[in-house]
């Protein structure tokens, strides 16, 4: 009975935060310049956290009175299958190709800074990540390294029935190889980006000690809500890009636009916003203390139009949804994430399947 109780809520749950996500849609045609297009492959898109390159970075482990001088690491691995080039209104582009497949890994550091404030609700870390691509149609090796040397954890720890951790930070990142997620091809891009990253987690404790009525809450324990956002603004424009990487060469040739014309692009800034509902299921079987079972609702869209040599081109900006179950273990220092995201509303991009799996050991210095 407990067990249908909380998938019907994760369900509920999961319903609104996907209505509030696609709340807004893309409406009309491709157009620039007052001249309507059609490309064969999505618009370049930032190359921030964007396209559900998010790594929910759940650590299992309340931030509250981390020592300080303490490293850990992780390393995340997603697999990426593409599907169907989606259009503004969210239908299938005629006559565009299918995206391709991509495995890429990402090397992951977190170090809380040995001189720490003296409340134990508050930590300043240095944290960094990298994704390498392994594997794709088109690109391969080191990407953008992501940095931050403001990382800040807080733990407010005064709810008896809340365990609750928040992390915020500012990220730049630096090009350090080729094309990674919007990219329009390796070698063409030298974007440095700027993101503000704000995740936490917020875990019912000592519910056992409540009731409403007759009806205990025993059943809440260990249920979390993992919160998700970013918002990413690329720095630079990138200079001399062909028009052909923007519109696609059939595009371009719908515009008169010469193939090998070059002009500045700059894609809209970027929102990432999601969530993971996970639930503790040594509170079904007591055999089963180091599962955590749940739902992944992710959301990734653009905030303004990309715009190319100046002008905007005007109903490319990106939006989706994926929704997908998630499974944790973790026992002592060793947690093990996966999850499983399904596109179930694409527009501008392709419609995707991606694989998740999250791996981190803790340790001291």
């Amino acid at each position: 009975m407990n067990g249908k109780r909380l998938l019907t809520g994760l369900a509920l749950a999961s319903l609104l935060w996907l209505a509030c996500a696609g709340a807004a849609s893309a409406q009309g045609i491709y157009s620039y310049k007052g001249t309507s297009f059609t490309p064969a492959a999505p618009v370049p898109q930032n190359t921030g956290l964007g396209t559900y390159f998010n790594f929910f970075n759940n650590n299992d482990v309340d931030t509250y009175g981390l020592p300080a001088n303490l490293l850990f690491g992780a390393w995340f691995s997603t697999y990426i299958s593409q599907g169907a080039f989606m259009g503004p209104n969210g239908n299938k582009v005629a006559g565009a190709p299918n995206g391709g497949n991509l495995w890429a890994n990402v090397a992951y550091i977190n170090w809380i800074y040995p001189l720490q404030f003296d409340t134990p609700s508050f930590r300043v870390a240095f944290n960094a990540f990298m994704p390498i691509v392994a594997a794709t149609t088109s690109v391969a090796g080191p990407t953008e390294f992501w940095f931050t040397p403001l990382e800040m954890f807080y733990s407010y720890h005064q709810f008896r029935y809340l365990r609750d951790s928040t992390f915020m930070g500012p990220y730049l990142s630096l090009p350090v190889g080729g094309g990674f997620g919007f990219t329009p091809a390796n070698g063409q891009v030298n974007q440095y980006n700027f993101s503000w990253l704000m995740e936490g987690w917020y875990q019912f404790a000592h519910m056992d000690e409540l009731a409403v009525g007759n009806m205990g809450l025993g059943w809440l324990n260990t249920l979390e809500f993992q919160p998700w956002f970013s918002y990413t603004h690329q720095l630079n424009s990138t200079p001399n890009m062909p028009a052909s990487a923007v519109f696609s060469s059939q595009g371009a040739t719908q515009l008169g636009i010469p193939a090998g014309a070059l002009g500045g692009y700059m894609p809209g800034d970027n929102i990432d916003a999601g969530g993971i509902f996970s639930y503790g299921l040594k509170q079904i079987n007591p055999a089963l203390r180091n599962w955590r079972l749940g739902v992944i609702v992710d959301s990734d869209f653009s905030v303004f139009q990309n715009t190319y040599s100046g002008a905007a081109i005007k109903n490319t900006a990106l939006e989706m949804v994926s929704v997908g179950p998630s499974i944790q273990y973790a026992k002592g220092d060793f947690v093990l994430w996966f999850y499983y995201a399904t596109n179930v509303m694409t527009q501008n991009y392709y419609g995707e399947q991606q694989f998740f799996l999250q791996l981190y050991y803790f340790f001291n210095l």
